[in-house]
This record gives C-alpha cells, structure tokens and sequence, in this order.
C-alpha cells in the first residue's frame, strides 16, 4: 500500500512539474537593423545588427548577437571574427629563409589616451614595428615603429612601450627597450622551440580598461546579458544608458569586458525586436493657456532616440525648440542639439522650407532627426 502511496505521489509530482512548465511562455525574437554611412577614412560601409533568440516568461535565455560589415557583398565579414575587425588585435608577419629570419611587420591596433597628446581622434592607434634583421639577440628596441594613422607622427621607444605593452603583458611581460622580441613573438606561435617561425597571426590582448578584442566584447555583453536575467527592455535602458559616448572608456566597467560605445544602432536593435518597427512621433503633446502646445517629438538620430520638445503657438508657427540633454555626441551632435544652438535657430528660422534647410556636414543623421522632429510637430499642429 506504502509503495503504491509512493509511486501515486511521485506521479501527482511529475504532473505537477509538467503543468508548471506548459504555463512558462517561451517566445522568440529576431531582430535585423542595417546602419549605413563611412569609415573614419571616408570609406562606404554598412553594419547589419542581428539580434535574435528568445525569451521564457520574458527573461532572454537564448541569444544571439552579431554585426555583420558589408553584408551581401563580397567583402561581407563578422565583427565577431577576430580577423574582421582590428580593435584590441595584434598582427605579426615572420620571414625565414636561408639568410634569417625578418619581422616584416608587428601591429598593435587599441586605444589609449596617452598615446594621442591631447588629440582624443588619435587616441585610437595603430601602430607597426618591423625589423630586417630578426635573430635570438633582437630587442624590442631595435625594431623600426610607425604610425599607420599618422605617418608624419614619430613614435618614440616609451610611446612604441606604451601601445604594445597591453601585448606583452599577455605574456606575463612588462615591456622595456630590453625585451626580446622572440618573447613577443610566442604570443602569435611565430617563435618556438628555439627558432623563428615563418607565418602570419592573429591575437588579441586585453586593451585598455580590459576591453578584448570587438568580437570578444559583443560575447561579453551577451554573457552579462544572460547572467543578469534582463528581459528585452532591460538590454534595451542598457544600451541607452551605459557606455555612452559621452562616457569615458576608463568609467565603462558596468559590462565587465566590454568598452564598446552603445550608440544608437545598439538600442534601435533592440527596439526592432521588441516592437517589429521604429518609431517616429509625437509621444506626448501639452496644451497651453496661450493656445500653444508643446509636441514631445522621438525621431532617430545618431546616438538614439533624440527627444525634442517644440512649441507651436496658436497661429501654427514654431516659437521654440528643446531637446534632452546628452543624447547625441557632445562634439558633433550635441553641438546641434545644444540650447539655442545655431542649428536649432535655424530650424525656426527655415520651418516653412525645411527642405531648403542643408543638413550640418559631420552630423547629417543628428540634423535630419531634428528637422523631422520639426516637420512631425507642424503636421500635428495643423490636424
């Protein structure tokens, strides 16, 4: 009887569970945003933002996140692939024949403020060594550097120290004049059992504030995801809030590893998965005694959603033009968005003929997004 009792309850148990998991909603979410525009060098590019999996009973316990460079074409390559993207990497080329061995070229692509004497674009580098003559006795400062940014740019011993330094220290290494290159050179399997050896290589290195290489990054931003439990509109405050352009790189540590700027592409990702389509509107409008109103407007521009305040007398005419703070790039955007700003003055200015009015060269995205943000309040004015 105790058996059967047992076997009875152990079977009510079972349906129980079976019953809890059927109520657990599993949903999936796909979500594929292109952002177009050009390289720092000028050049045309697109970054195609894949953000997929699914959430059960809203927590993301699936993901898959991606950015896809030139996709569909023929120089289509992940930013996740370590050999697609140079951010934290280190390329090291080794010759050898009969005469020896030649470093043909050691780069180190990151970032470091020390590096660019005040000038903050620079303080991205990129940085080559090269030597003709590679033998056991090799120092590091007997190699020849350059600035592949900047080739009028000298870069002395304690600079070239500075930048492959975060290489080095992947091998246990505090890098000096005095270090032999053979010691770097392990690291990309381009030394080993006592010799050189003939190839080319990949590594990465933790970077500045411990940022990895960028495909290393987007794998720590997924893991932290998944380890907080955040359901889609906690991913989506993140990227809103955190590692903000305006946020120096040595306060980014919220998502541990990953240094990467959550720009607006990160939240409109999201947003598609979330509601299938980007929005673009009055969200909330305010009536006045006067007769004006005032038209909180969302349009897209560079760093997000851009949240823009415009009044509207009575006569359908804009009086006056606000936008949030710290939404757009302090030294492109944010000069646009700025209170009474040139721009927005401009906008009042031109409201009857805003397509005559030329969006600002360096921040087209920021301009268009507030010269919609106009147009949406006049239209809704005029209804």
């Amino acid at each position: 009887m105790k058996k059967a009792l047992s076997i009875l309850i152990a079977l009510m148990l079972l349906v129980s569970i079976a019953a809890l998991a059927e109520e657990s909603q599993v949903v999936p979410f796909s979500a594929e945003y292109e952002m177009v525009g050009t390289t720092s060098a000028g050049a045309a590019k697109n970054d195609t933002f894949i953000f997929e999996g699914e959430t059960t009973d809203g927590i993301i316990t699936k993901l898959n996140f991606d950015i896809i460079r030139n996709k569909g074409t023929d120089g289509e390559y992940s930013k996740k692939d370590i050999m697609g993207y140079m951010m934290n990497v280190s390329d090291a080329t080794v010759e050898v024949t009969d005469d020896g061995a030649k470093l043909t070229s050691l780069t180190v692509y990151g970032y470091d403020p020390e590096f660019a004497d005040g000038d903050a674009y620079y303080a991205q580098y990129m940085v080559s060594a090269a030597c003709e003559s590679l033998t056991e006795e090799t120092l590091f400062q007997d190699l020849t550097f350059s600035d592949m940014a900047r080739p009028d740019n000298e870069v002395t011993l304690d600079k070239a120290c500075l930048v492959f330094g975060y290489l080095a220290r992947e091998a246990g290494l505090e890098l000096t004049g005095e270090t032999p290159v053979k010691d770097i050179l392990a690291l990309h399997g381009l030394y080993a059992d006592g010799a050189y050896v003939a190839g080319t290589n990949r590594v990465s290195f933790a970077g500045y504030n411990g940022g990895r290489s960028y495909g290393e990054q987007i794998d720590a931003i997924v893991d932290y995801i998944l380890a907080n439990n955040m359901t889609l509109e906690d991913v989506y405050e993140m990227f809103r809030t955190v590692n903000q352009a305006s946020t120096p790189i040595k306060e980014r540590d919220v998502v541990s590893g990953a240094t990467i700027t959550f720009v607006g592409d990160f939240q409109r990702m999201v947003y598609l998965a979330m509601y299938g389509e980007l929005f673009e509107g009055v969200v909330n409008t305010t009536e006045n005694d006067d007769g004006s109103k005032v038209f909180e407007i969302a349009t897209q521009g560079y760093g997000g959603e851009i949240e823009t305040n415009i009044t509207v007398d009575a006569e359908g005419a804009v009086t006056a033009i606000s936008v949030r703070d710290d939404q757009e790039t302090d030294t492109v955007g944010g000069l646009l968005t700025a209170e009474d700003s040139e721009f927005i003055n401009a906008l009042i200015a031109n409201q009857t003929d805003l397509d005559g009015l030329d969006p600002v060269s360096g921040a087209t995205i920021t301009s268009k997004a507030l010269k919609k943000a106009v147009s949406i309040a006049l239209d809704a004015a005029a209804e």
